[in-house]
């Protein structure tokens, strides 16, 4: 150790002594020979008993001057120093004895020519643990796909800023709070335990009396067609989750994604705060349902969060949301979470993943007649196969496969793709406009759908290829065998002639897909669609109604007012038409043009709101609120 680092560590007084008697036991040595080592101890004991005034190994590492030949002063000083050898010579002895134990598994295998029957069980039992439900809570920060991205000094630069102000005591992993939220100290709302499915604990969203009251004056805000009315409630609860919902759909109808991301989190973090202590969101075996009223606020935050999370290219976190969502109710499904599972798979290199879970499903849970499935799925054994293997040949006859079920969904694939085959008879002949034409309105839905989400995954230069190279052999099973060709073709037909289910109009309304919508029925249509609770089931479960206090129209209404107006559960476009004609028609005439103005002015004023708020703790309430199946296609 350098001269600087000893000053540093005793001081010049000690370093004076301790030099004294460094020189006195060399003499000591030469002088006597037997008495060296009594010498030796005593001065050690002194050098040992001098007083510590720093932590030693912070000076060891400052010091910038040590050199290889110090080694030995140093291990004087650190009485710890031997038990770091030790520890090297363990992880010797430790790497000889695992070479040991792989010389005798080579010796049992060249005896035996296999594996013991104990170990190939245990490695089957490995292979089949896959859990297609099963989340890492890592996975679920956008920032640490960030990170690997574009490295973590981009990222923990903005980061950093967001920890100066405020620390929250509780851990949370669906969002990370902003400093300049509230914590959330009574949401109003709680999660309980209701029942047990096989290995699954079935949770439950109840709402408290105070929290009641706030929803009620939520309804009433709606009724009133009046943007301050809910912010008004916002005030009385930054937390409250609908008013959030609400407010988030009209921010992002007015073009600022990042406000409406922002409230979307609010109550994703108001809703992990409620969690119940046995709620694991890691397992997938923790139950919430869809037709209980109170539930739905969460299923709905999580659809909008994982979107807007993708659109910003997080498509693996977008991934892990999306088996959350899907795990919440895997039976019924309710926004139909596997339509778009697919997408995040690809775009986040899942490719096995998606493999795994058709390979697991497709049988139980009809994947093989999605769409969507029918074409992700031999992309994905594409990416993951070498030419001229089986698994190549059999993503070719996938794929082969899924464009004579689905033919209608080539053309507006190579349009998306930039492909013109207009010059290509054959292909005209298979695949050409008559063959979208004549797709029912429910199948044609969900091929605009997966055209508009999916359609860049397919425009490598190599997925073309491969995609051209499959539809000429599709062409010649045409010309060669036409009946295979349009058995395939009349069985997917056959499968979308009825409607489309609920959880798949949900999806679509939510998705906000112009040319997926224009195909819904005229029955969801021409009904109220409540952004807060869209398409409600028809089994649905309440612990309480609306109390009966509704605030009285207005007339004359301008475009936003009206389109609130739209919202309420008890809307109908037909009363307010026969009730103010004209007014209507004078509305339409200048509702268009206010537009922007009034909506930029809604969130100029929901921002001034969020950053003033103030907290009124809600008077507690000891008594709590007592609580009171999906189509398919044929």
């Amino acid at each position: 150790m350098s001269s600087r680092a000893l000053k540093k560590l005793h001081g010049k007084d000690d370093l004076a002594i301790i030099e004294k008697s460094l020189t006195s036991t060399k003499a000591h040595k030469t002088n006597s020979g037997a008495n060296s080592s009594e010498d030796e101890d005593r001065s050690e004991e002194e050098f040992v008993s001098t007083p510590k005034k720093q932590n030693l190994f912070s000076l060891v590492l400052e010091d910038e001057e040590l050199s290889s030949g110090n080694d030995e002063a140093v291990q004087e000083i650190i009485p710890n120093a031997s038990k770091s050898t030790k520890k090297k010579k363990n992880k010797k002895k430790n790497k000889r004895n695992k070479k040991l134990v792989e010389e005798d598994i080579d010796e049992l295998l060249a005896s035996t020519g296999s594996l013991p029957p104990t170990l190939t069980t245990a490695i089957s039992r490995a292979g089949d643990s896959f859990d297609p439900l099963s989340i890492q809570l890592k996975n679920l920060n956008p920032e640490n796909e960030m990170k690997k991205k574009f490295g973590q000094k981009v990222v923990g630069e903005n980061s950093r800023r967001r920890q100066t102000h405020k620390t929250y005591k509780k851990t949370v992993h669906l969002v990370t709070p902003d400093p300049g939220w509230h914590p959330v100290t009574k949401t109003g709302f709680e999660m309980n335990l209701v029942g047990r499915e096989g290995e699954c604990h079935v949770f439950q969203i109840e709402h408290k009396s105070e929290y009641q009251k706030i929803q009620n004056k939520f309804w009433d805000a709606v009724d009133s067609m009046a943007p301050e009315n809910l912010m008004a409630v916002l005030q009385l609860h930054a937390y409250h989750i609908d008013t959030l919902l609400q407010l988030s759909e009209v921010c992002r109808m007015s073009e600022d994604p990042q406000m409406a991301a922002e409230l979307i989190e609010r109550a994703l973090y108001a809703f992990e705060s409620s969690f119940h202590p046995l709620f694991n969101m890691t397992t997938g075996k923790c139950l919430l349902k869809y037709k209980v009223w109170e539930n739905r606020g969460f299923f709905l935050a999580l659809f909008r969060h994982l979107i807007n999370v993708g659109n910003r290219g997080c498509y693996r976190t977008s991934l892990e949301y999306c088996k959350l969502l899907l795990g919440l109710d895997p039976e019924a499904d309710p926004l139909c979470a596997l339509l778009f599972i697919d997408f995040y798979s690809l775009r986040s290199d899942e490719y096995t993943y998606l493999i795994q879970l058709y390979t697991l499903w497709k049988d139980s849970r009809n994947l093989r007649i999605l769409p969507n499935f029918a074409f992700s799925v031999p992309l994905a054994m594409f990416h993951t196969s070498q030419p001229d293997t089986p698994q190549r040949t059999g993503a070719d006859e996938m794929l082969q496969e899924s464009l004579m079920m689905f033919p209608g969904l080539l053309q507006p694939l190579l349009e998306e793709c930039g492909v013109n085959t207009e010059a290509d008879k054959s292909i005209n002949k298979h695949f050409g406009e008559h063959k979208q034409q004549r797709q029912p309105a429910s199948l044609r839905q969900l091929v605009h759908l997966y055209v508009g989400r999916t359609g860049s995954c397919w425009k490598a230069p190599e997925c073309i290829e491969w995609l051209e190279a499959n539809v000429k052999k599709c062409c010649e099973i045409g010309e060669s065998n036409p009946e295979r060709f349009s058995q395939l073709t009349s069985r997917g037909y056959s499968i979308y002639r009825g409607v489309a289910p609920p959880n798949v109009c949900r999806h679509l309304l939510m998705s906000d897909n112009k040319k997926a919508i224009a195909d819904l029925p005229q029955e969801v249509t021409s009904s109220s669609i409540l952004s807060y609770d869209p398409l409600p089931p028809a089994d649905t479960v309440r612990s309480y109604d609306r109390q009966s206090n509704r605030v009285r129209a207005v007339s004359n209404q301008g475009f936003l007012s009206a389109f609130i107006n739209s919202l309420r559960p008890n809307f109908d476009v037909n009363a307010l038409m026969a009730e103010d004609e004209e007014a209507e028609l004078d509305g339409a005439a200048g509702g268009a043009g206010n537009l922007r103005r009034a909506g930029a002015g809604l969130i100029n004023a929901v921002r001034e709101l969020l950053n003033n708020i103030e907290l009124v703790g809600p008077e507690r309430d000891d008594e709590d609120a007592q609580l009171p199946p999906n189509d398919e296609w044929d």
